[in-house]
């Protein structure tokens, strides 16, 4: 099945990024964001795996390398591990980066972090263009999408390891092809890695059958201290540390998900106390015209125009109140 590298379409780089993935003389670092999700582990798992397969040489790498979330860990297979630092000989190395909007989303000290180059490769709009070169496909799913197209424009290998990360990333940033973000193309490369051999049936499985209890205990309790503003179109809430502490949770995966499929309810905020005292935020929005991403960049933070995140020092009720003017705003 040959459906096009939609994603690929206009990128000015992608002749130098394809060069380099064919080149067997280049060595790889390949890392995502920061607090990985799906997508963030999935794309980093699937290009470092095509290019292992491909004989190359690889490090993976990760800011978070030992606290990778409980929900996707099972995508890291025995053998593999994210050292949590660039290797020693970085300099030597590319560094591929993926699902990462911003180098502020990596180390601490900025690009290039010792690299002898930086491949930034991503679908967020408000990409800020931190590599030597930049594939950023907007209207791509997922960066998943984006590197399964590069992987498949290079001529690289896709096996079932490959491909299961991949279709997780895929899933996971369309929220299993529910959000808007999700094209033909999209369904086109989830069906090309089927017919990889990818069980779709047992990811599906371990993504949303197999909740942990203190995820649903801390549902719970956002549920029962939420509000609901802008006359029903809004829900809010908070999850503090003695939360966290009385429930033995700390899994918030999906809660502001669930708030934002309330009957009603066109946006959700849920706010998450952190060990310094800050709010991490994290926004959802089913409605086309508003974009909360424009949002959350107003407190340093960013993502799509439907889902984002932020992290601000202000308390929940001032928070929700400058989210409500922010909305209207937008309206």
């Amino acid at each position: 099945m040959n459906n096009g590298a939609m994603s690929l379409d206009g990128q000015a780089d992608l002749d130098e990024v394809r060069r380099a993935l064919k080149d067997p003389s280049v060595r790889w670092a390949v890392t995502s964001h920061q607090n990985p999700d799906g997508d963030a582990l999935g794309s980093l798992l699937g290009a470092a795996r095509a290019l292992i397969a491909a004989g190359r040489d690889v490090v993976l790498t990760h800011p978070n390398g030992q606290a990778v979330p409980e929900d996707i860990a099972f995508l890291i297979q025995d053998g593999e591990s994210l050292s949590e630092q660039p290797p020693d000989d970085i300099g030597e190395r590319t560094l591929l980066a993926l699902d990462c909007a911003s180098e502020q989303r990596l180390w601490d000290g900025g690009a290039p972090w010792g690299a002898r180059r930086v491949i930034n490769v991503d679908h967020h709009h408000d990409n800020t263009r931190f590599g030597h070169l930049n594939i950023v496909a907007s209207t791509a799913s997922s960066a998943a999408e984006v590197a399964y197209d590069l992987i498949r424009d290079a001529g690289l290998p896709i096996d079932r390891a490959c491909g299961e990360a991949l279709y997780v990333g895929l899933i996971t940033d369309t929220s299993n092809f529910t959000y808007s973000n999700t094209s033909p193309h999209s369904h086109h490369v989830a069906a090309e890695l089927i017919e990889l051999g990818v069980d779709h049936v047992e990811i599906a499985r371990r993504l949303y059958q197999e909740q942990p209890a203190g995820r649903i205990r801390l549902l719970g309790r956002a549920i029962e201290r939420s509000q609901i503003l802008m006359d029903g179109k809004l829900m809010v809430s908070d999850l503090r540390q003695e939360d966290f502490k009385e429930l033995d949770a700390t899994d918030t995966e999906t809660v502001v998900e669930v708030m934002r499929s309330v009957e009603g309810v066109e946006s959700a905020a849920l706010l998450r106390e952190l060990n310094d005292g800050q709010f991490r935020g994290s926004l959802r929005t089913s409605r086309s015209d508003i974009d909360v991403s424009a949002v959350a960049r107003q407190e340093g933070g960013g993502g799509h125009r439907a889902a984002a995140g932020f992290t601000s020092v202000r308390k929940p009720n001032e928070i929700y109140a400058w989210i409500v003017d922010e909305l209207r705003a937008q309206s």
